[in-house]
């Protein structure tokens, strides 16, 4: 058997392999969420599933599937109601997670860039908003009242107050 003849073997077995598992119940209720919620668009039919659907079912899918691991960590900090079980995450997922949570680029998951994992963030949920990061200032009583009234005064929230401070020193 010549080396070209025994990848073309190979690469036949793998596709059957694919083939097989795009069959799988599994996989098909998991691409039905997707294709549910408009998450994806796929050029074959799958039956809609609206249910929450199991974490480990989605990482099984996504060797079959890429577009479903590029989407997993974004959807687990934006809409993890799609999820039956968000308890314990694997290393690498938790990880990733854990960035997209501080809108930072994570490691490469599973094979999918960073970047191509973080992209999704902006896309899921509202238009353009990333996670905000929790920051404590301590502000003397006279400051607390400053930023009230000027709260008060533009109509805006304290926050909003401090990010226009911020910008202005800019």
């Amino acid at each position: 058997m010549t080396f070209r003849s025994a990848l073309a073997a190979r690469a036949r077995k793998r596709l059957a392999g694919i083939r097989r598992r795009a069959q799988d119940p599994r996989f098909l209720r998991v691409m039905g969420r997707f294709v549910h919620e408009k998450l994806l668009v796929v050029n074959f039919e799958v039956p809609l599933h609206g249910e929450p659907i199991r974490l480990a079912d989605v990482l099984w899918a996504g060797e079959v599937e890429p577009r479903l691991l590029e989407l997993l960590p974004a959807l687990l900090v934006r809409r993890p109601s799609l999820f039956s079980d968000r308890g314990a995450l694997p290393p690498d997922l938790a990880s990733a997670v854990a960035a997209l949570q501080q809108d930072r680029e994570p490691e490469s998951f599973r094979g999918i860039a960073g970047q191509d994992v973080h992209r999704w963030l902006g896309r899921l949920g509202r238009k353009g908003k990333v996670p905000a990061r929790l920051k404590s200032f301590r502000f003397t009583p006279e400051d607390q009242r400053l930023l009230a009234h000027l709260a008060k005064e533009l109509g805006v929230s304290e926050t909003d107050v401090v990010r226009r401070g911020l910008r202005a020193l800019v």
